[in-house]
């Protein structure tokens, strides 16, 4: 199953030059003003847990107090879903210079091995050449393409190898090739894979390629996602242009 996301190349400007900057300002003030309102609910969520656990006579905590940890819990998971959209609606900038571009690669996926626990990451040679995006936003998308590489061990306590290989195409554009030896996904979920918040796995919110997606969309960037049961599953993806053409 092969699912593309290409998408043509589109100049570097400025995010606030875009019409579509008013809508992310406009959406980054809703979630803002909701935030504060869930901050408020959550606060008297607590003082009312708090006070019913001191009132209570028992060693188990009465039906207020089971009510009002409920109310955190669902505000928490409400949380989290805004600081994720929030992170999209942040004003894009200018991709940075001069950036070693091997170095930065090495020191992400040393950073995503320690974080990533069961994550064995094996990179071939890395060509030079300059971002098409800021580094920021180059660690977002690796850090989520990784997450979700170490999720999709076949075990919890299995390791997942992913091979890193770079090529630079005939646009002069550097392709980084990510492909592990995961469980993989099937053709439904494929096909769904970017769709926000769908997600198989509990207490986990389905934003992860959403946020691919959108982030390279956003610097006319192109990618490609494939993946198989069994087999594992290779993300390919636009990030730098070479210094040299391709042969």
């Amino acid at each position: 199953m092969v699912v593309l996301h290409d998408h043509p190349a589109a100049p570097q400007v400025s995010v606030e030059a875009n019409a579509g900057h008013h809508h992310r300002r406009l959406l980054h003030g809703y979630l803002h003003k909701t935030s504060n309102t869930l901050c408020g609910i959550k606060g008297y969520a607590s003082l009312i847990a708090g006070h019913d656990m001191v009132a209570a006579t028992s060693e188990q905590p009465n039906e207020a107090t089971v009510w009002a940890n409920k109310i955190i819990t669902e505000i928490e998971k409400m949380e989290e879903i805004f600081r994720s959209v929030g992170d999209l609606t942040k004003p894009r900038q200018h991709p940075d210079l001069g950036v070693n571009l091997p170095q930065l690669l090495a020191e992400v996926f040393r950073a995503c091995e320690a974080k990533f626990l069961n994550l064995e990451i094996i990179s071939g040679s890395l060509p030079t050449g300059e971002l098409l995006l800021p580094r920021a936003d180059l660690l977002l998308v690796l850090t989520e393409l990784l997450c979700n590489a170490s999720e999709g061990a076949h075990e919890p306590t299995s390791r997942v190898r992913v091979e890193v290989t770079a090529a630079v195409q005939l646009n002069g554009r550097i392709t980084l090739c990510l492909k592990d030896n995961g469980c993989g996904m099937g053709p439904e979920l494929v096909a769904q894979a970017t769709t926000p918040f769908l997600t198989t796995k509990d207490d986990h919110l389905g934003v992860g390629l959403t946020r691919v997606e959108t982030l390279l969309d956003m610097y006319g960037l192109a990618w490609a996602l494939r993946s198989a049961p069994n087999v594992g599953t290779t993300v390919r993806l636009e990030i730098a242009e070479s210094e040299w053409e391709a042969d």
